[in-house]
């Protein structure tokens, strides 16, 4: 039952490397979003033929599981920044900066 996300997952992922290019003209997010996601749409294909038939897809599952990470890593290790500043925000913020000098005094 795997191909019941794998499937609609690289449809996004193939059309999200589609629009990409459309909007960027930039062929490395057209042949990254096409190979991740049609490789994606393959195996989820081949994952439901192979289970119709009552067989184990275990293979096909764990090429999707891969695939993904490699796609999570890579999307990772470009947008480092925003995934940092997204997960300060869910951490409620960067506390206030301490406060290393003490005051000065004013004498009377």
């Amino acid at each position: 039952m795997q191909f019941c996300f794998g499937i609609p997952y690289g449809g996004l992922v193939t059309s999200g490397g589609l629009l990409g290019f459309v909007f960027s003209r930039n062929l490395a997010t057209l042949s990254s979003g096409v190979l991740f996601g049609g490789a994606l749409l393959a195996l989820s294909t081949f994952n439901l033929k192979i289970w119709r038939l009552g067989k184990s897809s275990l293979p096909f599952i764990l090429g999707q599981a891969a695939l993904s990470a490699a796609l999570l890593w890579k999307n990772f290790q470009r947008q480092r920044k925003y995934f940092q500043q997204v997960f300060t925000l869910l951490l409620g913020g960067n506390p206030p900066p301490k406060n290393l000098n003490a005051s000065p005094s004013f004498a009377s």
